[in-house]
């Protein structure tokens, strides 16, 4: 029972993150943000912007079928996001030298470390 509440209070929770997620790419935030990070990290070229750029609104537009597709259907949202998640990296280190992909490794760690505290979170809402 502990263990079933435990996987429904994350799987809220980790619903509750992908939501405002997508609700603030809707207020130019999200992946705008993203793209910003790497082009001051990576000091990326105005091409490798340019392609960066078409893989993340490319990965939007999924984000916004997948919030219909899934609605009500925790398990298969979190299950797609992943997904996305792993299609962007790979994606994105194809567009990368070999300097840029060690700095972007350090980038992936950090965005995976965010995403494990935020889950420890209790849930406030």
């Amino acid at each position: 029972m502990t263990r079933k509440l435990l996987t429904l209070a994350f799987a809220i929770a980790f619903i509750s993150f992908i939501l405002n997620f997508v609700s603030a790419q809707d207020r130019g935030r999200g992946f705008g943000m993203y793209l910003e990070r790497l082009k001051r990290e990576l000091n990326l070229t105005p091409e490798q912007v340019t392609k960066i750029q078409k893989i993340l609104d490319s990965a939007q537009k999924q984000a916004e079928i997948d919030r219909e597709k899934y609605q009500g259907d925790r398990e298969a949202m979190m299950k797609a996001t992943r997904e996305r998640w792993e299609k962007i990296d790979k994606e994105i280190e194809a567009v990368l030298t070999k300097e840029q992909k060690k700095k972007y490794e350090q980038i992936k760690k950090e965005r995976q470390e965010r995403m494990r505290e935020w889950r420890g979170r209790p849930n406030s809402r």
